[in-house]
Formats: structure tokens, sequence, C-alpha cells
């Protein structure tokens, strides 16, 4: 009888601590799809795989190379994605910048106050890396402008390039 409660607890120990190692390592796939609910740029969104956005756009893209990962530029509407070429992400969305007013990231929109986005952000728990850049677990915004936003950008860091130094 004991030795077949140590074994459950043994049993139980090991499914808790591979399920931790799970959720941590898939933690940024959820914080992409959780994001795209609050993203309104075209049909873009997080961790959509490069042949969806290319097959999705009504435009055809100019091919960005980067290391650590591609990007595409569509010019008409006003975005630029980038896939990662590693880990979670690889040759999928992880970065989404627009400068078109129509498109919104978490309801802030490029046209927006300065002032009002920092504190919307802050109230959404963000907190200030930089000047323009606000962070919340692996998700990153930057916004560009001065007293008016003139662009808009998220991102998703993968834990595959923690320590990789391009």
């Amino acid at each position: 009888m004991v030795k077949r409660s140590k074994g459950f607890i043994l049993f139980l120990s090991v499914l808790v601590i591979a399920f931790s190692l799970a959720l941590y390592k898939f933690y940024p796939v959820s914080e992409a799809l959780y994001y795209n609910e609050s993203i309104s740029i075209s049909t873009v969104k997080l961790f959509m795989t490069e042949e969806e956005l290319l097959s999705t756009m009504d435009e055809k893209a100019e091919f960005v190379y980067g290391m650590g990962g591609n990007g595409w530029r569509f010019s008409n509407s006003e975005i630029f994605v980038m896939t990662s070429s590693l880990g979670l992400f690889k040759n999928r969305v992880s970065l989404i910048d627009t400068e078109n007013t129509s498109h919104s990231i978490l309801g802030i929109k490029v046209g927006d106050d300065w002032d009002s986005a920092v504190t919307y952000l802050k109230k959404r728990g963000f907190k200030e890396f930089s000047h323009d850049m606000y962070t919340k677990g692996n998700v990153e915004i930057q916004l560009s402008g001065g007293s008016k936003i003139s662009r808009l950008r998220i991102r998703i860091a993968d834990p595959a390039y923690k320590d990789i130094q391009f």
C-alpha cells in the first residue's frame, strides 16, 4: 500500500514537472494567440505561417532578408512583418509593424495621442522598457512618433533568441 502511494506521488510529481516545462516552453505561443484578438491589421496575425501570410494578403510582398528571420513589406497596406528562422516561431509571424491609420494593436491606432496610448498600455500591465518600448511577458509594443503615434509595432520575444546576438 505504501509502495503504491509513493509510486503515485512520484508519477504526479513527474507529471506536474512535465506540464510546467511544456507551459513555460509554449507560453509565447499562447500569448500570441491571446493578443491576436486585439490586433486589427488587415489579415495579419501573430504566429501565422509564412504561407498563410502571403496567401491572405491582397497585395504582393517585398521580401526583406534578415538575420534571425525574414521580413515582408506590404507597401500599399503600410505593413511590415517579420518571421523567425528558428525556435517556436520558426517560419511564423513574430513581429507586425504598421503605419496605416486604419489598423490597430490593442485598440491603439496610428494617429492616436501618445500620452493616452502610454496610459492605456500601463493600465493593461505593460511596463516601460525604454521611451518608446513597453513590455509584458514576452510581448513588446513599440510606439513611434511625437505627440501623435506614427507607427505601431507588436513583437513576441521567442525564448530561442534569448542568448543569441547578431
